[in-house]
């Protein structure tokens, strides 16, 4: 048999057994991918698949490790006892271009023949070893990349960094997020902001793109940070995402095209490409006629931001046309109303009006035949980190604001549950290349009275006032006489952090700093104390005079 034969035998069974939920790349010249299986759902990997491969006129089943270091799998112990019970053996695999690689991938020992003569044979075969490392794959392909120090990604993805006023909370989200972009390990990382030893600057730039920043306040809610409808500029009403929302589905977008492999990644610039012209064919006759002509019964009556809006002669209700159902249709060459009524992953309404999908479909097909559209194989997609800032967090009521999404972020949760959001009807995740990193200002609210759900689904980094990062000797002997008193009074969380201090140089600076930032702090932290005028005293330098006296 041919590796064609091979191939369609083993598509047109994959749908009784294990591999029903796998999904197979296109049959290349000597080889074809096996996608794995992440909850019933094929979990497309380009750094990690199965392959049959055609070698010097043999055939052999393989286990593909696509990455520059693949230590992570061959020193995983689980994977290891699979490996040996299973007479399998580990074999160099270069990665094109990459350099200092590590790279071992997987093949069957005895799996490399000459002829197979019983095609479902192989296929059982496949079958069975696709059962038995499927889970242990997907598992250690989550993990994250392996770093230099043989430790894993911050595997903590909520974080709040508390202290009081001036402390240097916002400053070290810069250096928290460079520490992560680094691949630095959890104990280095938290030992490093903890310390809050370093006053340098911490520069962005590079990854601004993807980083957010919001401040909460009393007012803050749902409909700011994950959606609602907002009056556009025209004066109407429209559902608008909020920015939780549109990093989320950044970072969405990101990690499910890092796990594909390049000839999907320029399958689907064709069809963009293709359907974005096929939009404006459509656009053409709505100006012209009002109306895109589906079949003698539907059409299409206006293109939205997801999907068509289309209607029939009779119809009470329009419908809408997904622009991703479209695109799986589009994916798996599917026109047919039998066929399309039995796609997996396509929407309940695709199902329902197959008929008219039907006609959209070959219409598409036909239109897409013509376009003269050829996109090179794009280099695969690296997966990247998003963060979103949220300074102040404790200002707002945060079940307020996150909603149903609350227990969406805890770290078990990514990329696994999901929820229908109640005014876009959309179903949402958070992915896990996402991290929340809040800010609050210990004064302002006890820690005692922060939101039960936002302690236990956050890790809370304290920020202490830091004396060696202030140079100005004065300024220093002030700083620290003051929050030795403050700490005895009110408690350390009311101390006052050292960047007050820190650009102070001369004996005017400290004069400036004291009578309009720290004494106005005082006066609140002591209002209606009459410990006030003692501690006012420190800052006039008064309490070694009147000691003298």
């Amino acid at each position: 048999m041919t590796l064609q034969e091979i191939y369609d035998y083993i598509k047109n069974n994959k749908d009784r057994g294990y591999l029903k939920n796998a999904k197979l790349s296109t049959c290349r010249k000597k080889w074809f991918q096996i996608s794995l299986v992440k909850e019933d759902k094929p979990y497309i990997l380009s750094n990690v698949h199965f392959e049959v491969v055609m070698r010097d006129n043999r055939y052999s089943l393989e286990i593909h490790f696509e990455e520059d270091d693949t230590t992570r799998y061959f020193l995983d112990k689980q994977l290891k006892e699979i490996v040996n019970k299973n007479n399998f053996e580990w074999f160099k695999w270069w990665t094109k271009g990459a350099k200092n690689q590590k790279n071992k991938s997987l093949r069957l020992k005895q799996n490399s023949i000459k002829q197979i003569n019983d095609p479902e044979e192989f296929r059982q075969l496949i079958e069975d070893k696709h059962k038995i490392f499927n889970d242990i794959l997907v598992r250690i392909a989550q993990q994250g990349k392996f770093n230099k120090d043989n430790s894993q990604m911050l595997n903590i993805k909520n974080i709040i960094l508390y202290g009081s006023p001036g402390v240097g909370k916002t400053h070290n989200t810069n250096k928290l997020i460079r520490l992560i972009e680094n691949g630095k390990s959890d104990k280095e990382i938290f030992e490093t902001i903890k310390s809050n030893e370093s006053s340098d600057s911490v520069e962005l730039s590079d990854i601004k793109e993807r980083v957010q920043f919001v401040t909460f306040h009393q007012s803050f809610g749902y409909e700011d940070f994950i959606e609602g409808f907002r009056p556009n500029e025209e004066g109407h009403i429209k559902l608008t995402k909020g920015i939780f929302r549109e990093i989320c589905e950044e970072a969405q977008k990101n990690l499910e095209d890092s796990q594909k492999e390049e000839s999907i990644i320029s399958q689907e610039k064709i069809f963009e490409e293709i359907f974005e012209l096929f939009k404006e064919n459509i656009q053409d006759e709505l100006d012209k006629k009002g109306k895109f002509v589906i079949n003698d019964t539907a059409y299409i009556i206006n293109i939205e931001e997801d999907a068509f809006r289309y209607q029939g002669d009779n119809w009470g209700n329009t419908q809408r046309m997904k622009y991703a159902d479209i695109e799986l249709l589009y994916k798996l060459n599917i026109s047919e109303r039998k066929e399309i009524k039995t796609v997996e992953g396509i929407s309940g309404l695709a199902k329902q009006h197959a008929t008219y999908f039907s006609y959209l479909m070959k219409k598409f097909f036909d239109f897409a035949q013509k376009q003269n559209i050829q996109v090179e194989e794009v280099k695969k997609v690296e997966r990247k980190n998003y963060y979103i800032v949220i300074d102040e967090i404790n200002r707002a009521n945060i079940s307020k604001v996150f909603g149903e999404l609350i227990t969406l972020i805890e770290e078990d949760k990514r990329d696994t549950l999901e929820v229908t959001l109640p005014y876009s009807k959309q179903s949402f995740k958070i992915p896990s290349n996402l991290y929340i990193i809040g800010t609050m200002n210990s004064t302002d609210k006890s820690i005692a009275l922060i939101d039960i759900a936002l302690r236990r689904r956050f890790t809370f980094l304290k920020m202490k006032p830091h004396a060696n990062l202030i140079d100005y000797q004065p300024a220093k002997e002030i700083f620290e006489k003051l929050n030795k008193r403050i700490k005895q009074d009110l408690g350390e969380d009311y101390q006052i952090g050292h960047s007050y201090f820190m650009k102070i140089v001369n004996e005017d600076d400290l004069a400036f700093v004291l009578e309009y930032k720290i004494i106005p702090l005082l006066e609140e932290y002591y209002y209606g104390d009459d410990r006030l005028a003692e501690i006012i005293k420190i800052c006039n330098n008064k309490e070694q005079t009147d000691e003298k006296n």
